[in-house]
């Protein structure tokens, strides 16, 4: 059961930053497949529902606060701008960001219920439109409390 639940948190952090660039998912999908030999996945992994990135597993989340302050849409907008060797050293930065942030967080445990919530039981599907709608009900009333203030 335990190679299963790390399994599981393996396939969940690898889309992560997909809404920045596709090269980015690539460089999370080629730590991960290096280390355990994974041969696919999908961007569901980590986002529930693939039209909006916004929306990320408490997985996919808590690799997100790890790699939060390290600006790396803006890194590899720069990158991409230097050319294709600078875009090559930024996929290497990021490889180590990421490897770093997994092994942080793989440490980490999740219930049933957070990997229900994650859509990571074979069979059980979310309700993507519900949690979208969710969110920005939750949004909004994040809006509403800092107009109160």
């Amino acid at each position: 059961m335990k190679n299963y639940i790390t399994l599981s948190l393996v396939l969940v952090g690898l889309i992560l930053f997909s809404n920045s660039n596709a090269a980015a998912h690539d460089v999370f999908q080629d730590v991960l497949k290096e280390k355990y030999t994974l041969k696919s996945f999908s961007c569901k992994t980590c986002h529930p529902d693939s039209d909006n990135r916004k929306i990320r597993t408490k997985f996919a989340d808590r690799i997100h606060k790890e790699l939060k302050g390290k600006n790396l849409s803006e890194k590899f907008a720069v990158a991409e701008k230097a050319g294709e060797e600078a875009v090559k050293e930024f996929e290497k930065e990021v490889a180590k960001d990421f490897g770093k942030a997994w092994e942080t967080v793989s440490k980490q445990q999740m219930t049933f219920d957070d990997f229900l919530k994650a859509g990571l039981f074979n069979g059980a599907r979310l309700d993507t439109k519900k949690l979208a709608a969710k969110a920005a009900e939750a949004g909004g009333d994040a809006a509403n409390k800092d107009e109160g203030k």
